[in-house]
């Protein structure tokens, strides 16, 4: 089993149903926060279930949902098809989208689950995409010295100011003997300095810069914005 079987297949990484609804509205609020007034096209690139996509598509254009995950796919577009501005798209056909027509693409809590040359060629594959100003936004970095504990006291924490406590302690035990413990011991998690992004944002011609604030709970880990500057 690797990531992507994980991820297609039937698992859990919430301790609960309140740290999973809680986890996307999180998510979701923190991506509209980052998103200017009168926003076009945007990707949300390894969605997941992507709980808060009406949120998030209430902010924009066109929100475009995009996993590596058949089986997420499928939920999607069952859950969203009536939406009449979310569509459901597989990486392939993201990257066949006109060069130039996305204005963000969000790509939060991914690129610790792909190797550094898989996550060059990934960026290389999306930055075409760009409109002039347009951003890519990674989140939930992974940085090299961030430990499995400082991810404990994180969900910890986040758990403390949502009121699962209980249930995190819990969870946090039955994560020890899951599928997704043995898969991290085996294939591990990519991690990232900020020059690491830096240097790949300079490759591809972006303005880079980390931002105050990480997608999400864990501010432990980082995100960054890289920028289609317009000549």
């Amino acid at each position: 089993m690797n990531w992507l079987d994980f991820w297609n297949g039937n698992h859990s990484i919430y301790v609960c149903d309140k740290h999973r609804q809680r986890h996307h509205m999180r998510v979701g609020e923190d991506i509209v926060q980052r998103l200017p007034p009168r926003t076009g096209v945007v990707i949300d690139y390894g969605c997941g279930e992507a709980l808060s996509a009406e949120h998030v598509a209430r902010h924009c254009e066109k929100l475009i949902l995009s996993d590596g995950a058949a089986s997420v796919r499928e939920r999607l577009n069952e859950w969203h098809q009536n939406a009449k501005n979310i569509s459901v798209l597989a990486p392939d056909e993201v990257l066949d989208l006109d060069e130039g027509s996305v204005d963000c693409i969000i790509i939060n809590s991914v690129l610790q689950y792909l190797a550094f040359d898989d996550t060059q060629a990934l960026l290389e594959g999306l930055a075409p995409l760009l409109a002039p100003n347009g951003r890519i936004i990674v989140g939930d970095i992974i940085p090299p010295d961030h430990t499995v504990l400082a991810d404990a006291g994180a969900l910890l924490h986040f758990a403390w100011q949502e009121q699962f406590m209980t249930e995190a302690m819990i969870g946090l035990m039955r994560t020890f003997l899951s599928d997704y413990r043995k898969i991290r011991a085996a294939y591990g998690l990519t991690r990232y300095s900020s020059q690491d992004i830096e240097t790949i944002g300079a490759r591809l011609g972006l303005r880079t810069q980390r931002t105050a604030l990480n997608i999400g709970h864990d501010q432990g880990r980082m995100t960054f914005e890289l920028q289609r500057v317009a000549a």
